[in-house]
Formats: structure tokens, C-alpha cells, sequence
């Protein structure tokens, strides 16, 4: 499957539950407030009920105030003790932005250069593919690394934050070579955002961690927001259940922080989400990033190099952004910025919509950065209803059938075995845009096409 039907079908399945929800009325003033407010109850206990998640917390920032924060579930299974806004939980791949925040500010300084290659800033740096000197710190930030993806050695863990595969990350790419030209085109890559960490750690001097909590967390008043290496109560953290351990609560801890190691709360991120508004100077958080630099995180970095024919799409990176271009948003002209992120047992999404100073944020224990994403997607539109800035109404769902699309010659080439950490994988590259992937073994039928 090409990358853009796996795109529309990601796109089908979150249109799909977003119109199977019901939209309250439009109303203005105290009517608006609670509808909102039943808006966000009713979505909150669909994910725990339907949806496999344990607890939800969610929050709305509008013009610099928290318009809407609640919960649903409970922080745990066995104690009696309610959610609060400073439960804190796993924001997973969502930490991306704060590490791509974290580059800009040192861009900012005229300490990095975004195409100034990674090797200037960390001279060790090598791999067995010449080609990895052409990567660049902005190729770090919009996936286009070319680097293989994820190198997690005891990176995901329970109840311990073991770093390990952020110290040996430099000597494991020593050893790897590039699965494309840098870039060449965007594939989401993990890897490129522990290299950015390190960037970070190597220019300011800081553990990212600290350079966080330095530059953007204590700045903004985030005072729920941390990392495994901080020292803070864990017993803050909704509790998640793992079931390979029949169950049992344990703390989700990720060792490789700029990738996903963050831990936050949904009021937090919206606070953090502040920096990306049109009025982040009033707010104070324009001292984080300039409009300039704000600007450059929201740019289509994902239409550079091979890249079939947009339309719409659940994917369109921008710098350490999944998207700069969000569904329904999009159909109202309006920019929106998104980030999801997971790790085996929280989930969070961030979309942000600049141009009228709004953001939503969700984090779970348990359940899908998707549906969370679907949550906040009509909370904000409920939102703009409800202010009257929507002045059209909802748009119909795109066409999501799967339409064929030219491979690009240079990647015919590419059929072939190979092999992941599941076993032995053949895939066969067709001219018709045709993707085929089928497991070897006794019964061997094609696991996407």
C-alpha cells in the first residue's frame, strides 16, 4: 500500500468516528459553555467505555484562557482516589514538539543552523552509508533523515527510565546505513528525534530535561510537566495496566526523552500550545519563539522531495508537527497544527489552531493518540461554532477510497526480502503504485496490499 492510500485510510477511519458522534446544538454565551462542557463529558466516557481507555483528562485554551478542563475513568483500578488537572500522563511522541521548540530556541540564539549538517554539531557522529553527511538538523525535524527509524534498545520500560538507548544511540548508527537518499522523502523516524536531543545536549551543554525546564516549562508556569529524569512524585501519574503482566499497574517510562519520554498534563499542553498562537506575545510566550521561527515549524516540510499528489491527508509534517494542515480545518481555510503520540500505555494529542489563539489537548491512559485526536478535533470545532467563526457548514466527508498512484521510478527498484524484528517480509513495488507486503511462513498471504 502506497503511502498515500495508507493516508486515506487512516483519514477514513478518523472521519468515520468523528461522524458517527453526534453535534450539539449551536447555542452562544452560558448555553455554548455547556454544551461544550457535555460535548467534552460525552467524548470523555466514550473512550473509556467503548474505547479502552482507563482515564481521559482533556482541556480547551482559548485567548490565553482555560475555557474547558475535565476527566473521565479513574486514576486507578484499585485506589480511591479521584483525577485531578495535575494528574500527569505519558505524552509519547507529542514530546517531539518540545524537542523541535528546543532546537528553534538554539536556532534563535544562532547556535544551530536548521540546514547546517548534524555532524557540525556532534563531530562523532558517523554511520556505513557516506551519504549520512548530507543529513541536516532540519531533515532531524520533518522525518526526511533517511535514517532506518527506531532504535530502542530498553527504551520502552516498565517502572524504569534506563537511557540507554539514548547513550548508544551514536554507536548503533555507526553500524547502520540510510534506507533513503536524505531528503528524499518524509517517513516518520524516531531516531532522527533522539539525534535532535542530542544536538540539544551537545550545543547548550544541558540535558534536554533540563534545557526544557529551563527555556520552555518554567517559563510558561508548567509546573505538571517533567521527565523520567526528574525527580517528582511518581504516584502523579494515572496509573496504566499492562496486560502482558496480567494487568498489573506500572509506570510507563520512556529512556529516549526527545522522542517520547515527556510526561504532562492536558492544561499543561495547552500552555505549552500558547507558543504557537497568533497572540503568543501578549501571552508571554512569544519570549519563547519568534513569529519567524514559529512560522518555520508550521511550514509544509513534508511536500519536499518525492511526495505523491495531496489531497486530503491525516499526514503533512511540518517541524516535530505530524501535520500543519488538520481535517476539517483545512475546508475552512484555517491552519492547524497537530501532534499525536503513544507509548505501550498513554496517549496524548495536541492540535492547535494559530489564527484564532485555541488549542485542545487530550491525554489518556489507554486507548489511541487517534481517538484522542478525533476528540479534540470536535471539541474546537464545537468551540468556533459556537463563537461564530465557522460561518459554513460542516463539510461532508472527502472521498476516502483508495485511489492508485504512480510509483516514482527510482523506487521500482526496491522489491525484494526483508527483514524485521517479526520475521522474514517479502515486498514486491508495482509500477501501478501497488505495495505488497506478505510474511513468510506456512501460510503465507500478503499482510497489506
Amino acid at each position: 500500500m502506497n503511502t498515500r492510500n495508507r493516508s486515506y485510510l487512516l483519514l477514513s477511519l478518523l472521519i468515520a468516528l468523528v461522524m458517527s458522534f453526534a453535534s450539539p446544538a449551536f447555542a452562544t454565551g452560558p448555553a455554548a459553555d455547556a454544551a461544550l462542557a457535555a460535548l467534552a463529558r460525552q467524548k470523555a466516557s466514550a473512550l473509556v467505555s467503548d474505547l479502552g481507555a482507563t482515564s481521559v483528562q482533556y482541556a480547551v485554551i482559548s485567548n490565553g484562557e482555560i475555557v474547558l478542563s475535565g476527566n473521565a475513568g479513574v486514576y486507578s483500578r484499585t485506589d480511591d482516589k479521584p483525577i485531578t488537572a495535575d494528574t500527569m500522563y505519558g505524552i509519547g511522541s507529542t514530546s517531539k514538539v518540545f524537542t523541535a521548540t528546543a532546537i528553534m530556541i538554539l536556532v534563535e540564539r544562532g547556535k544551530v543552523a536548521l540546514d547546517a549538517p548534524v555532524t557540525e554539531y556532534i563531530p562523532e557522529f558517523t554511520m556505513a552509508d557516506p551519504r549520512y553527511r548530507q543529513i541536516t538538523v532540519r531533515m532531524l525535524l520533518n522525518h526526511s533523515s533517511g535514517l532506518m527509524g527506531s532504535t530502542f534498545r530498553s527504551a520502552f520500560l516498565y517502572n524504569d527510565p534506563d537511557p540507554d538507548a539514548h547513550d548508544t544511540l551514536l554507536a548503533d548508527l555507526a553500524n547502520q546505513r540510510l534506507k533513503a537518499a536524505p531528503g528524499e522523502f518524509s517517513v516518520y523516524c524516531n531516531d532522527g528525534f533522539t539525534l535532535a536531543e542530542l544536538v540539544v545536549e551537545r550545543v547548550s551543554g544541558e540535558s534536554l530535561t533540563d534545557f526544557i525546564r529551563h527555556n520552555i516549562t518554567a517559563p510558561l508556569g508548567m509546573a505538571n510537566t517533567a521527565t523520567p529524569q526528574d525527580a517528582f512524585d511518581r504516584s502523579r501519574l494515572a496509573r496504566t495496566y499492562a496486560k502482558a503482566l496480567d494487568d498489573h499497574a506500572v509506570v510507563d517510562t520512556i529512556g529516549v526523552i526527545g522522542t517520547g519520554g515527556i510526561y504532562s498534563t492536558a492544561e499543561d499542553l495547552c500552555r505549552f500550545a500558547r507558543i504557537f498562537m497568533n497572540d503568543s506575545e501578549a501571552a508571554g510566550a512569544g519570549a519563547i519563539l519568534s513569529a519567524q521561527s514559529r512560522s518555520a515549524m508550521a511550514a509544509a516540510e513534508y511536500a519536499g522531495g518525492i511526495w505523491p499528489v495531496q489531497s486530503y491527508s491525516s499526514i503533512g509534517y511540518g517541524l516535530g508537527w505530524d501535520a500543519v494542515s488538520s481535517y476539517p480545518f483545512d475546508y475552512y481555510g484555517m491552519e492547524a497544527l497537530a501532534k499525536g503520540g503513544d507509548t505501550q500505555l498513554y496517549h496524548s494529542t495536541l492540535l492547535v489552531l494559530p489564527a484564532v489563539n485555541t488549542a485542545a489537548a487530550i491525554v489518556s491512559s489507554g486507548g489511541a493518540s487517534t481517538f484522542d485526536l478525533i476528540m479534540a478535533s470536535e471539541l474546537l470545532q464545537q468551540l468556533l461554532e459556537s463563537k461564530g467563526l465557522l460561518t459554513i457548514a460542516r463539510p461532508e466527508a472527502p472521498n476516502s477510497k483508495p485511489a492508485a498512484a504512480a510509483m516514482p521510478p527510482t523506487l521500482l527498484g526496491h522489491s525484494g526480502l526483508y527483514g524485521s524484528e517479526k520475521g522474514l517480509l517479502t515486498v514486491d513495488v508495482s509500477a501501478d503504485g501497488r505495495l505488497t507486503v506478505t510474511p513468510l511462513g506456512d501460510d503465507a498471504r500478503p499482510a497489506a496490499t
